[in-house]
């Protein structure tokens, strides 16, 4: 689990010099990671790439002023990502959110939520009662949506006839397809504005920021031409790899993600001979394939080594513009414990 599952002594604690042994799962590395990198993700240069060169500008001057895009190139948007995300076989679309789930750290603790729409909706032009379907991304459901809040930020906190909950596409993060599915990075409020999620406040606060930041050169009159200001953020991610099977065999680490059994080890962490040492061939599979996952949907992940703990790993991407970088750290978790099920591992 993510930062803090330490096995305890007798159950994972290990050596690299017997790493092959407690790691004897079937390794494959994927291809070469660099010619997928930013494949799957509708960045600035996609976006620049698929769109009328008039939306595309509108849709950059909105990013600065916070206005909303126009209807005509909602759709125009909707259909140029649509087309490009079925060139990526998604063959389903989600607003992807961050509600307040009071996560211990377990599975589930700081996941993104979705719900998986496939890319269909009725032929409404048809004169039929019982009307065909057809494939397409609908402009206004990739910039809204709505959906059951009821259980956020705690199961049963909330009024019944106050149960919805909005989404809202941030546009500063860009959509990417996942799994065959077309994730649209958003925020989540209530019907009142109240956030129930933890992206909104990062975009309220880089609206703050923005709107004092330009002020402040004004006053000491530096930059007295900028027009936006962007928060940047890097982040790193510290994990531990073991057997799925003796995490499975573990409770402690199932259910809270942290180790409440077991004895500590002889000299608990005042060593370093793992520090920075090559990787077990095992776990390095993993890494590397975290690694392409993470290139392919436009996360920038440039760092993988060996910690100082045993089984302990880091990998980190190069910073970037803070509500993205959020995103991809959400993600690189989720990409993680994927990548590591496949191999008979748990992350």
């Amino acid at each position: 689990m993510f930062q803090g599952m330490l096995p305890a002594s007798g159950a994972g604690m290990f050596n690299q010099a017997a790493a092959a042994g407690l790691f004897n799962v079937g390794a494959g590395q994927a291809g070469d990671a660099l010619n997928e990198a930013s494949t799957a993700v509708f960045d600035d240069n996609t976006m620049k790439a698929n769109l009328p060169a008039a939306v595309y500008k509108n849709f950059k001057q909105c990013l600065v002023t916070g206005e909303p895009t126009s209807e005509e190139d909602m759709k125009a948007i909707a259909d140029a990502m649509f087309k490009w995300a079925r060139s990526k076989g998604a063959v389903a679309f989600a607003h992807w959110f961050t509600p307040m789930r009071g996560g211990s750290g377990a599975m589930g603790g700081a996941c993104g939520a979705f719900k998986m729409d496939t890319l269909i909706d009725l032929d409404w032009s048809s004169s039929e009662a019982t009307k065909p379907f057809k494939a397409v991304l609908p402009p206004e459901r990739l910039f809204f949506g709505e959906t059951d809040g009821s259980s956020f930020p705690n199961g049963g906190l909330r009024a019944t006839h106050t149960a919805a909950a909005f989404t809202t596409w941030d546009r500063s993060s860009p959509c990417f397809v996942y799994e065959k599915v077309l994730r649209v990075p958003c925020s989540f409020v209530t019907h009142l504005g109240a956030c129930i999620d933890d992206k909104t406040p990062l975009l309220r606060s880089n609206d703050a920021v923005n709107r004092e930041g330009l002020r402040l050169l004004k006053a000491v009159s530096i930059g007295t031409d900028a027009k936006q200001i962007h928060s940047f953020l890097g982040w790193e991610q510290e994990f531990f790899v073991i057997r799925a099977d003796l995490y499975r065999a573990r409770p402690d680490l199932v259910n809270c993600g942290r180790t409440l059994i077991g004895a500590l080890p002889a000299r608990n962490q005042d060593m370093d001979l793992n520090y920075f040492a090559p990787i077990p061939e095992a776990v390095n599979a993993l890494l590397f394939n975290i690694q392409a996952a993470c290139l392919k949907v436009g996360c920038a992940m440039a760092v993988r080594h060996n910690e100082v703990a045993p089984a302990q790993h880091e990998m980190s991407p190069i910073y970037c513009q803070a509500t993205f970088s959020s995103d991809n750290n959400l993600l690189f978790m989720e990409i993680a414990n994927n990548e590591a099920a496949k191999l008979g591992l748990a992350v």
